[in-house]
């Protein structure tokens, strides 16, 4: 299968061009700016972004994705390297060897052929990771493990709220990650889900990976009425992160649930998102199971301001709440004075982060993976296992409950609008050695464990 993929990438490519902003103002590599300029300030002159898909369209180039502030254009190995001037081939990163993993990477400079006064730069785009802890499910019930849908909507308090009918109808939620594989509990809960691929060689009818599956289960176990949208970001070797979140912000959904970060740094991410915030959609990231935002690290944890940042906490069986020893805590490196977490969600704890039960697809790289440690069988569709992916897709979940009884009018939520819906967390610290310290809000877990039981204004 990865040798299968890897041909696929070898022959096909992609790239992301930034457009000149009409102010001559530039990102680049300091998102930092964003803390001293509104995201207008990096808007292009109108008409730039069709200008230059319309050129890259005729170059014999496919136009992936576009927003206000970026594309991502794809094509042809070959022809990708005569139109941007050099080849972007595919390379084994040597760090990660618990599984295959490819990066793009650029031979030379990239610059675009058509229309170089209209573009800012171009860029060999970063791979991204997962975060997750290194029909009827197979393990016994037990009170040690969270079963969906019933346990995540009961811990978040939203099966009060479910039998009001506030289940999430009419709100659009985007869900950047691996895929989303048909799998029969999604089918006996009659979820509304599609997907859509971010690269046109990934197949939308694959997860190869698995997470996305599992992920998705727990946030439809919150909000069961949603419409979700798969942004399919990866197959099993190579991933896109920045392309996939801009063809989510194309869907203009209400909410944007993004359970990973990035391989090295992506400056350019930060501005997608920021404009996605500003276009009013609730944007929210996993802080990291060990990652931080650190500018040398290569594992990139996202916490651009206006997005909602997920830290974890944990439920023992006898509902006492401590903050996640598996779950990231830090002061950003990128953004000075930005603190994460904003709030948390449900998260296991070390070793393994055994906690909740997730649908995925059968002998999908998780499904094997994990089967070594939680239980199940490495081809029966099922693992055991948590982290700030699950408390983010769970989050995400619980911003759509508030959506949809209007909590934010209509622009993106913050996190004091649901501050309010948080149980203090007081005791445990987090993998990044930050102490709950006997009070709350603090630095391990934010304003604490996010919940459905404040939003209700019926």
């Amino acid at each position: 299968m990865v040798e299968e993929e890897l041909a696929r990438f070898e022959r096909y490519g992609a790239v992301t061009v930034v457009p000149r902003s009409a102010t001559g103002l530039a990102l680049g590599d300091d998102p930092a700016l964003l803390l001293r300029h509104p995201v207008e300030e990096f808007l292009p002159e109108p008409a730039t972004i069709d200008r230059l898909a319309d050129a890259y369209a005729r170059e014999g180039l496919r136009v992936e994705a576009r927003t206000d502030v970026g594309l991502t254009v794809g094509g042809d190995a070959e022809l990708l390297a005569e139109v941007f001037g050099s080849p972007v081939r595919p390379v084994r990163n040597k760090y990660i060897r618990e599984s295959v993993r490819y990066e793009p990477v650029a031979a030379g400079p990239l610059r675009s052929r058509p229309h170089p006064e209209l573009v800012a730069e171009v860029r060999a785009p970063r791979a991204g990771f997962e975060l997750a802890a290194s029909a009827t499910p197979p393990l016994p019930p037990s009170d040690r493990h969270l079963r969906l849908p019933e346990d995540a909507a009961r811990l978040a308090g939203a099966d009060r709220l479910h039998a009001d009918g506030i289940r999430g109808d009419g709100v659009r939620v985007v869900m950047v990650d691996t895929g989303l594989y048909d799998h029969p509990h999604h089918r006996a809960h009659g979820y509304t889900t599609s997907v859509v691929p971010a690269l046109a060689p990934l197949d939308p009818e694959a997860d190869e990976r698995g997470h996305g599956t599992a992920m998705s289960a727990l946030l439809l176990a919150v909000a069961p009425g949603v419409e979700l949208t798969m942004v399919k970001m990866a197959g099993e070797a190579f991933s896109f992160p920045l392309a996939a979140f801009q063809r989510a912000v194309q869907l203009a959904p209400d909410v944007i649930s993004c359970s990973w970060g990035t391989l090295r740094a992506e400056p350019h991410l930060h501005l997608e998102v920021a404009d996605a915030v500003r276009r009013g959609s609730t944007v929210l990231f996993a802080a990291g199971n060990g990652s931080t935002d650190r500018r040398t690290a290569m594992f990139q944890s996202v916490a651009t301001p206006g997005a909602l940042t997920v830290g974890g906490v944990h439920v023992g069986p006898d509902g006492g709440l401590r903050a996640s020893d598996l779950a990231s805590s830090y002061r950003s490196s990128v953004f000075p004075g930005r603190a994460v977490p904003d709030l948390s969600g449900p998260c296991g704890m070390l070793p393994n982060g055994n906690y909740i039960v997730f649908p995925t697809q059968p002998g999908c790289l998780f499904d094997r993976r994990n089967s070594a440690y939680d239980g199940t069988a490495p081809d029966d569709g099922w693992l055991v296992s948590s982290g700030t992916s699950g408390a983010t897709a769970y989050a995400a979940g619980v911003a759509a409950l508030a959506v949809q009884q209007g909590i934010g009018k209509g622009r993106a939520l913050r996190a004091e609008d649901l501050a309010e819906a948080c149980l203090p967390v007081t005791e445990g610290h987090s993998i990044t050695g930050d102490d709950c310290g006997g009070v709350c809000p603090n630095h391990a877990v934010g304003h604490g464990l996010l919940t459905a039981r404040m939003l209700h204004h019926g």
